[in-house]
């Protein structure tokens, strides 16, 4: 693939995420309350430890498992740990403690860097490099005799070309050095003047791919590119960009599509990890007013709170429920579609069964006396994603049940997230099997997720926007669904 040069950013509001936009709204509502918390400070500290890491695995730069970077995040960077859990030597520990050291001292960095006014420079794209490499003197380069050695120059765009060679053959054209100048200034000046017209998803997987288009650097742009990204979500008060290892295929077909012209599936990724770590603030802040001392609390209530937080918290809560009251609408709706296409499909099986193949639904709402139903099911499921699922405020739900040779289920639930009032609900959705056993009792199965991710929707978004999501999402998970129960048949 031969190098184009580096393209504008696409038209304002053509990838930008609604769903971040609302919850980034709600983020900064909550944000001063908790940002002199120590729980808050502590949070931030692990993210930033899981973003220096992550950055030096997604480049192999070092290889673990993840229960070592859970240690490492949780108890801090220690070259004991590298060694003994990493399953490294210790002057290899000491090498990769000493990168990952680097990469937490330049987010670290980032976080005071966004407290000034000053735009984006080729100075600091230059620094960040030198900071990225301190510990890294040598890389490889292509030469008329093939790959050899060379010595690293930090901060120094390179001199050689460092275009890949794939597996199938294939060059990956890199900007050639000779232009390399010229594209990080226009490159620079394009992403400082989109300051004001294009949303930071947008913003970042553009300045994150065109960088790693121009290349600019003989080797370390990569980590130099998540950096960057990272700037831009921080200039507007989120988190930084963690892409873990898990996260590595999506990320890297994201970018290849990039390659082709399309920018929408590495601006969705970011999109999606933004709202993760979002949603993992947001759930600090029962944790906060918890450690707050009783005086504090007093005084902040005397201050803030009174009769304004409570009528806000009602509005709030008004809202959302609002709108999941809208969602279980459209939800039984297209429950009752999909089983009433089942039953009629599965008239048409004649079986050996004294009972007839059938598939039917019932729902509950957020008034009903059944609203309690599947308590042990969305608790299960919501462990899988990581949040705390609150039935206390609002719960309902919707279930197609297909009775063949056994009883399989499948079940939509819309319910709070996180504790106490945070103005977010959630819906996800799952499926288990009620079969007979030896003795011809009938047993239920383990309960399985039928969802990719958790469906958020807050009182900051349009009723319009959310609709428009949950029904691409209740598509996706109802095919997740009737696949899981493909495949007990």
């Amino acid at each position: 693939m031969s190098y184009q040069r580096i393209q504008p950013l696409p038209k304002p509001g053509e990838f930008d995420s609604e769903e971040l936009r609302a919850l980034s709204h709600v983020w900064i509502e909550r944000k001063s309350a908790m940002t002199e918390s120590s729980v808050y400070d502590d949070f931030v500290k692990k993210l930033q430890r899981e973003w220096a890491i992550e950055t030096g695995i997604i480049e192999r730069l070092y290889a673990w498992d993840r229960g070592v970077t859970e240690v490492l995040i949780e108890q801090g960077i220690d070259a004991s740990v590298i060694a003994h859990r990493g399953g490294l030597g210790e002057d290899e520990a000491r090498n990769v403690h000493a990168m990952i050291s680097d990469h937490y001292e330049i987010v670290d960095g980032l976080f005071d860097y966004v407290k000034g006014d000053a735009v984006l420079t080729e100075v600091f794209i230059r620094g960040l490099h030198q900071k990225f490499t301190r510990h890294q003197d040598y890389t490889e380069a292509m030469s008329e005799h093939g790959l050899i050695r060379i010595t690293l120059e930090k901060g120094v765009y390179k001199s050689r070309p460092n275009s890949p060679r794939r597996t199938d053959g294939e060059v990956h054209e890199y900007c050639p050095p000779e232009f390399t100048q010229e594209e990080m200034t226009a490159l620079v000046k394009m992403y400082n003047d989109s300051e004001n017209t294009h949303s930071p998803e947008v913003r970042a997987a553009w300045l994150h791919h065109r960088f790693t288009q121009i290349h600019p650097f003989q080797d370390g742009n990569g980590r130099v590119a998540r950096a960057l990204a990272s700037l831009v979500f921080l200039r507007k008060g989120l988190f930084p960009l963690v892409v873990r290892e898990e996260d590595r295929i999506r990320y890297i077909d994201a970018l290849e599509k990039a390659d082709q012209g399309d920018l929408g599936p590495l601006v969705q990724l970011f999109s999606r990890l933004q709202l993760d770590a979002i949603l993992k603030a947001l759930g600090l802040e029962q944790q906060v007013q918890r450690t707050n001392d009783a005086a504090s609390i007093t005084a902040a209530a005397i201050a803030q709170l009174r009769d304004r937080f409570a009528k806000e918290a009602q509005e709030r809560e008004s809202a959302v429920h609002a709108s999941a009251d809208m969602l279980f609408g459209i939800l039984t709706h297209r429950t009752d579609e999909v089983s009433k296409h089942l039953s009629d499909q599965l008239r048409t099986v004649k079986s050996s069964s004294l009972h007839p193949f059938s598939a039917s639904t019932d729902s509950a709402g957020n008034d009903s006396d059944k609203r309690h139903y599947f308590k042990k099911q969305i608790t299960d499921v919501a462990k899988r994603f990581n949040y705390f699922a609150n039935t206390d405020r609002y719960r309902a739900w919707a279930r197609i049940s297909i009775s063949t040779n056994h009883e399989f289920v499948y079940v939509v639930s819309i319910h709070g997230y996180g504790h106490g009032d945070t103005g977010i609900l959630v819906a996800t959705g799952f499926t288990y099997l009620r079969a007979p056993s030896e003795d011809g009792v009938l047993e239920t199965l383990p309960t399985q997720p039928a969802c990719v991710d958790v469906f958020q929707f807050n009182y900051a978004e349009s009723n319009e926007s959310i609709e428009r999501r949950f029904k691409d999402w209740l598509e996706d998970s109802i095919v997740m669904a009737l696949a899981e129960w493909k495949r007990t048949l």
